[in-house]
């Protein structure tokens, strides 16, 4: 494979739309696809070299590892994607993530601004701008609105 192709998941349909989105340009380009997550907290801080992780820090960790080895399954990259999770400011994290996996390309989803504003909104991809030289793909939202018919 040529590069590397990082994404930012999580459970919700703008991540979904970012992952199919980078599953496809993966196939397309032949880009290493490595899904990124991560997770809100604080890491354990090492106390002369202790670094105990709590219950819930271990079920996050674990939460983690199952939501990114289920979506790989659901969209069919379980045998090829590379999994990768951490602890923090999501941008930081996947800028890190990006960094060490040599990534060529992020994507990340985005939120529609709302009905007042025309558009689409990705906090993350505005914050990884400052942090990674890596360019960020931003998957624009679902253009069907909720409660309608498509014709």
């Amino acid at each position: 494979m040529r590069g590397t192709l990082v994404c930012g998941v999580d459970d919700s349909g703008d991540a979904r739309r970012a992952l199919e989105t980078a599953v496809g340009l993966s196939d397309r380009l032949g880009l290493r696809l490595v899904l990124a997550h991560v997770r809100v907290g604080i890491e354990p801080i090492a106390v002369n070299g202790d670094g105990a992780e709590s219950v819930s820090m271990k079920a996050s960790r674990e939460g983690a590892a199952r939501l990114l080895a289920r979506l790989a399954v659901e969209y069919g990259v379980a045998d090829r994607a590379e999994t990768r999770f951490g602890t923090g400011d999501a941008a930081m994290v996947i800028g890190q993530i990006a960094a060490e996996e040599a990534a060529d390309l992020i994507v990340v989803g985005s939120r529609a601004r709302g009905w007042l504003r025309r558009g689409f909104d990705s906090r993350l991809a505005e914050q990884l701008g400052s942090e990674t030289p890596v360019p960020v793909l931003v998957v624009p939202p679902d253009g069907r609105r909720t409660g309608t018919m498509a014709a």
